[in-house]
């Protein structure tokens, strides 16, 4: 391994492609985390460079460390090397180079001036020396970069665009770094001493901006050195080290690598936007991507994966359970066909789209917010011998063991260990029958157990007495009361089918108003104190659209101004739950 401290100008000033390799992430940078930084970095280094006096030292920019690997090529074909790490850095610099390039040209034509319009065009020439490879044998090689699959087009159409034009119609990230920059160069130019200032932002970019570059030999590993580099405290994904373990290990099976990963991995970074979008709140979010990874690990250990040891947890598995084709070699065929069936799995649980048993369970889980069941959903899925019917059974019992626990207000701290115990009895029902049996016998814990699955006598008397309002999240009396309403409607022969339409808009209201007291007096027989028991529980709660609830306030059951009485509210009788 040489390392090498040069400038921009060294890397990018020779006829070379830079090539990022399949197991590379996409495209990540964004401008609140890198480009706007990087520009401070820039724009104090050029600052550095216009008030320096000629022949004095500058102090330059570092801007991190890149690996590469030499590639044989034919003898007709360009140098090439593998960008092993930092491939990040090297798209954004391109990018950068060609909005310094376009914003100088731009502001040459806009100038007044002859000489200074034609030392801002020079300064904008000398970049557009550093983004181009000259003589080329075909179009991709006139790229000094050439990013991973999923980057190519959105790379092409930024540095294919005309500097007076820019890019147009593109919502890319690429774009987006592009259309950055480019705007912020040619703010900054913008004013007096345009021509020093274009010889100092061209001069700043690819005389002092520099890298340490280190050139792999024959003896390095490239694999090792990216794991390195990469594995504790950076910004890479778990999934990041996991497609290029998987990758690396089918290029040393001499499988088609390419094949495999527009098969398999493709769709990770094809919707990157979805994948590594952050969910949960504060601590504990996370790309959704990890939270996938965690839970495809979880479901084949059958153990609990941290979030900070899932790639670690993912070379143990590979180690171990995975599947192979022989007792040292993993299957990675069979390792990225289940990683993908899954994703898709995944997917629906989290976003479900049909109109089965199984589909309103999927919604009202995500209600719930137990997520440590995902393992087990994810194998009752991809079971072979599980059919629709089973499938719903097994919803069916979940759903009602967990919305029945959660109105009896029982603990949830059993649940991951719960959803384990399931995955193994899972594991256990014999090829060809029904797991449903199995998984109800498992969930059906005794009275005095803390896992209980209540049953109809404490169910009835906790559902009929809690207080609902106030108690539980709305979300999930909105459930509740969602899914009575969904139970009558089909339960009646005469009903119009279940309505289609967003119950989230609904909201919730008292029938029996909050302050009952002016509007709602009391009859014979009924105590006040009943009615405050009765106020917020279930029986007492419906729901009504935006437009309604305001105009219901505190009125009574029925509007009586010309009655010397008013109505008697109707009651409102208990529906039954699961």
């Amino acid at each position: 391994m040489q390392p090498n401290y040069i400038s921009i100008a060294n890397l990018f000033g020779v006829q070379t492609r830079y090539t990022v390799p399949l197991f590379q992430r996409p495209y990540v940078w964004s401008k609140t985390d890198q480009w706007e930084p990087l520009w401070d970095d820039l724009r104090q280094l050029v600052e550095r460079v216009l008030v320096t006096e000629a022949g004095k030292p500058i102090a330059g920019h570092f801007l991190g460390t890149v690996v590469l690997e030499q590639t044989p090529v034919s003898i007709v074909n360009l140098p090439r090397r593998e960008v092993i790490d930092g491939q990040q850095r090297l798209t954004t610099l391109q990018i950068l180079l060609k909005a310094a390039e376009h914003a100088l040209a731009v502001v040459a034509e806009t100038s007044t001036e002859a000489e200074e319009a034609m030392l801002v065009r020079r300064a904008s020439e000398q970049l557009a020396f550093l983004t181009k490879n000259m003589a080329t044998s075909t179009d991709e090689e006139s790229f000094k970069v050439w990013p991973t699959n999923e980057d190519r087009l959105p790379f092409q159409a930024v540095m294919n665009t005309g500097a007076r034009v820019g890019v147009t119609g593109q919502t890319t990230r690429m774009a987006d770094a592009y259309a950055y920059f480019r705007e912020t160069f040619i703010k900054w130019l913008t004013g007096a001493n345009v021509a020093n200032r274009a010889q100092a932002l061209a001069s700043g970019l690819k005389d002092h901006l520099r890298l340490i570059v280190l050139d792999l030999d024959e003896t390095d590993e490239p694999q090792a050195i990216f794991e390195t580099l990469n594995a504790h405290g950076t910004p890479l994904l778990p999934a990041d080290l996991m497609k290029n373990w998987i990758l690396w290990e089918a290029t040393k099976q001499k499988l088609p690598v390419a094949a495999l990963y527009e098969e398999y991995w493709r769709p990770f970074d094809k919707d990157a936007g979805h994948w590594r979008e952050k969910t949960g709140v504060g601590h504990a979010a996370r790309p959704r991507i990890d939270t996938f990874f965690q839970n495809w690990l979880t479901r084949h250990t059958k153990k609990p994966v941290s979030p900070k040891h899932i790639y670690d947890g993912f070379i143990r598995y590979m180690a171990g359970a995975a599947p192979k084709v022989e007792d040292a070699i993993t299957d990675i065929h069979a390792v990225l066909g289940d990683i993908r069936d899954d994703a898709v799995r995944f997917r629906e649980i989290q976003s479900p789209t049909g109109s089965t048993r199984f589909d309103d369970f999927l919604r009202r889980l995500d209600r719930l917010d137990v997520v440590v069941f995902y393992p087990l959903i994810l194998a009752v899925m991809g079971r072979e011998d599980t059919d629709l019917n089973d499938r719903d059974r097994i919803a069916l019992a979940l759903e009602s063991y967990l919305v029945r626990r959660m109105i009896c207000n029982l603990q949830t701290r059993g649940y991951g260990a719960l959803a384990l115990d399931l995955l193994d009895v899972l594991a256990g029902v014999p090829a060809g029958e029904p797991a449903a049996p199995a998984i109800i016998k498992a969930l059906d814990q005794p009275p005095q157990s803390a896992m209980q699955w209540p049953d109809d006598a404490l169910f009835k008397h906790e559902f009929t007495n809690r207080r609902f309002y106030g108690s539980l999240r709305k979300d999930r009396v909105l459930m509740i009361l969602q899914a009575i309403e969904e139970w009558n409607q089909k339960a009646s022969t005469k009903s119009e089918p279940v309505l289609k339409f967003d119950f989230s808009k609904l909201t919730i209201e008292h029938i029996l108003p909050q302050t009952w007291q002016n509007h709602w007096p009391l009859t014979d027989g009924v105590a006040s104190y009943e009615r405050d028991i009765a106020l917020h529980g279930v029986g007492n709660l419906t729901l009504v659209s935006d437009k309604l609830n305001p105009s219901l306030s505190n009125a009574p059951w029925l509007p009586t101004a010309a009655s010397k009485t008013r109505s008697e509210p109707r009651s409102n009788s208990t529906a039954s739950w699961t």
